[in-house]
C-alpha cells in the first residue's frame, strides 16, 4: 500500500532532522555542550538544568509569589492581597533571576525560536500537571505591539503560547489580545509603576468576542 502525502512528509521531515544531527549534533542552549538524545527536546544539558532555580517552595495561588510558611501553614499573600486583579490564577516556572532570568532576556532577540522552544518544553515538563488541571480552553499570549515586534524579530509570548496549546490539545488565540498603542518597556518599573503602564492599553481584538463574566470574574 503506497504511503499518504502525510506520511511522506512525516518521513522526508525525520530524514532531514536525522542528516542535520549528524552534521549539526544538538547543544545546550546555555553552555553549547552536546546533548544526550533525551535532552534534545528541552535543548538544555542537565547540568544548566540544575542551575535553575525551579519553584519547590509556597506560593500565592493568586500571583505565584512566594508566601511565608509557618509550621506547615501557607500565609496570606502581602504582594497581591489588597489588589484588584482581572485574573484567578498565576503558575510561575522559577525564580527570575541568574540563569533562568539570562534566557527569558534571549527570548527578546531569539529569531530562531531556540531558546524561546526550550523555556517552553521545560515549562510543560514541569508544570504540565497544573495546566492539565486548569481545564483550559484556549490559550493566547501577552500582546506585543507590531512595531516591537519588528525591532526584535521575535514574539516569544506568541511562541510559547502555540507551543502550549499544542501540548494541551486545545486552541491557540494568540493575537486575540492587542496593545492599543505602543507603551513604554516596563523594565525598572515598580510594580504599581508597572501595573500604570499597562491600565486601559489592553484590548481583545475585533474578531474575537468573550464572555464578559467568565474574564473578570
Amino acid at each position: 500500500m503506497p504511503a499518504s502525502p502525510t506520511q511522506r512528509t512525516r518521513w522526508w521531515r525525520d530524514a532531514v532532522s536525522a542528516g542535520l544531527d549528524l552534521l549539526f549534533p544538538a547543544k545546550c542552549i546555555a553552555c553549547h555542550g552536546d546533548l544526550s538524545e533525551e535532552q534534545r527536546e528541552s535543548a538544555i544539558c542537565r547540568e544548566c538544568e540544575e542551575r535553575l532555580e525551579f519553584i519547590d517552595w509556597p506560593v500565592c495561588p493568586r500571583c505565584a509569589a512566594p508566601v511565608p510558611s509557618t509550621n506547615g501553614v501557607d500565609l496570606a499573600c502581602n504582594h497581591c492581597r489588597g489588589d484588584k486583579l482581572r485574573f484567578q490564577r498565576a503558575i510561575a516556572l522559577g525564580s527570575y533571576e541568574g540563569l533562568l532570568r539570562q534566557l527569558v532576556m534571549r527570548t527578546k532577540a531569539d529569531r530562531q525560536g531556540v531558546v524561546t522552544h526550550a523555556l517552553a518544553e521545560l515549562a510543560w515538563q514541569r508544570l504540565r500537571d497544573q495546566l492539565l488541571a486548569l481545564q483550559i480552553d484556549v490559550v493566547t499570549a501577552v500582546p506585543m505591539h507590531r512595531w516591537r515586534r519588528w525591532q526584535r524579530g521575535a514574539n516569544a509570548p506568541q511562541l510559547i503560547a502555540r507551543r502550549l496549546a499544542e501540548k494541551l490539545n486545545i486552541p491557540c488565540a494568540g493575537e486575540m489580545l492587542r496593545l492599543v498603542r505602543n507603551v513604554p518597556p516596563q523594565v525598572g518599573l515598580s510594580r504599581p509603576a508597572r501595573f500604570r503602564n499597562l491600565a486601559g492599553e489592553m484590548a481583545v481584538g475585533a474578531s474575537y468576542h468573550l464572555d464578559v463574566n467568565v474574564v473578570l470574574n
